[in-house]
């Protein structure tokens, strides 16, 4: 069994990264990949666990990239965690998570909500900030039912506290994920109310992404239907793309994704790593 985007403590999930790697030997997965959003930092601490429990961890980040038609996150596999220029990126990258969410606590505040950052600051225990905590904190305080429903009242695109992300081009984070080694894969292409789930809009963005170095595309992900695992696969064929998958899991607090519960080919693994990397001369091409 294999997952290829999950999270830990490192950035929005609630179990550690040896929490998570035990998690993942007792569902029965012997290969995991870590996709904390903007960090590599749980990398380390999960390697040890892996081998202990006989599991291949893949070193991977989930980069959140914006555009003038949206945002879109972008999934890196077989990234150099080691390498200096990426990592000062995430470093900005997270730096600018710490400006964002004090923004969103002051509209909060100014809404009238009794939250502070440090409530916001505990929840991520260090790790890098997200509006996953704002959520939490929210719900802690009685201003939200649950997280999806504090980003559907004031979070989430056009809500009274929403504030934009690091400005990273999906293009941009291909590159730096190319150039650290790795191999980038359009994350969760399809979900309900972002513009990439129109099909006519997703074929016209992967051309030029893909010519800009993408290397995979997200297929298989919880709660897609066998019919758009079907179409997703069949674009990332037409555009010469690794077709992905995984959970997204974020802990046993989201029970709508469950590790290890997403079918993921056997062969995915071995193709992501053989398109790591530069982008080879002869790479394929989208087929006309």
């Amino acid at each position: 069994m294999i997952d290829l985007h999950t999270h830990t403590t490192a950035s929005d999930g609630t179990l550690t990264p040896p929490e998570l790697v035990a998690h993942a030997a007792v569902a029965g997965l012997r290969t995991l990949a870590i996709t904390d959003h903007d960090t590599t930092d749980a990398i380390a601490p999960a390697a040890a666990a892996a081998g202990a429990h006989g599991i291949t961890l893949i070193a991977g980040v989930e980069l959140g990239t914006e555009d003038e038609r949206g945002e879109h996150d972008i999934l890196g596999y077989f990234v150099d965690v080691a390498d200096a220029p990426f990592q000062a990126l995430l470093e900005t990258i997270r730096a600018h998570r710490h400006v964002r969410a004090v923004a969103i606590v002051e509209r909060l505040r100014a809404a009238g909500a009794p939250l502070a950052i440090d409530d916001v600051l505990a929840l991520s225990d260090g790790g890098a900030i997200g509006r996953p905590h704002v959520a939490r904190a929210l719900v802690g305080i009685g201003w939200a039912e649950d997280v999806s429903d504090a980003f559907r009242r004031y979070l989430g695109a056009g809500r009274p506290a929403h504030v934009g992300r690091y400005r990273l081009s999906p293009a941009e984070a291909c590159a730096a994920i190319r150039a650290a080694g790795g191999v980038p894969v359009l994350a969760h292409p399809t979900p309900p109310g972002n513009p990439w789930s129109d099909p006519k809009r997703l074929r016209t963005m992967l051309g030029p992404l893909a010519d800009a170095g993408l290397g995979g595309l997200e297929c298989y992900y919880t709660g897609y239907t066998a019919r758009v695992n079907r179409w997703l696969a069949v674009l990332a064929d037409h555009f010469g793309l690794v077709p992905s998958g995984g959970s997204d899991f974020h802990g046993p607090h989201r029970p709508r994704s469950v590790l290890g519960a997403v079918r993921v080919p056997d062969d995915t693994v071995e193709r992501l790593r053989a398109a790591a990397g530069p982008v080879p001369g002869n790479r394929p091409k989208a087929r006309a």
